[in-house]
C-alpha cells in the first residue's frame, strides 16, 4: 500500500509541474520524464498487485515445457555436445 501511495503522489505532484510550453527546462523537460516513469512504475505495481491471483492455471511464470523431466517429455535436454542434464 505503501508504494501505491507513493506512486499516486509522484503522480500528482509531477502533473502538478508539467507544462510543455515553458521555457523552463524543469517544467517541459524533467516533470513529463518523471511523470512517465511514475505512470509506469503504477502500471507495473498493478501488474504485480492483481495480476498474479488471476491466474487460472496454476503455473509460474518462470519455465519451458512442463515435461521436461522424465523419459518422454521433451524438454531443454537435448543440444549439441553430450546433451545431459
Amino acid at each position: 500500500m505503501k508504494s501505491f501511495i507513493f506512486n499516486l503522489a509522484g503522480l500528482l505532484g509531477s502533473w502538478q509541474f508539467i507544462e510543455l510550453s515553458s521555457e523552463d527546462s524543469l517544467n517541459s523537460v524533467l516533470a513529463p520524464i518523471v511523470f512517465g516513469g511514475f505512470l509506469i512504475s503504477s502500471i507495473l505495481w498493478f501488474i504485480v498487485k492483481f495480476g498474479v491471483n488471476q491466474r487460472t492455471n496454476g503455473g509460474s511464470y518462470i519455465g519451458g515445457d512442463a515435461g521436461g523431466h522424465g523419459g518422454g517429455g521433451g524438454g531443454d535436454c537435448g543440444g549439441g555436445g553430450d546433451g545431459g542434464c
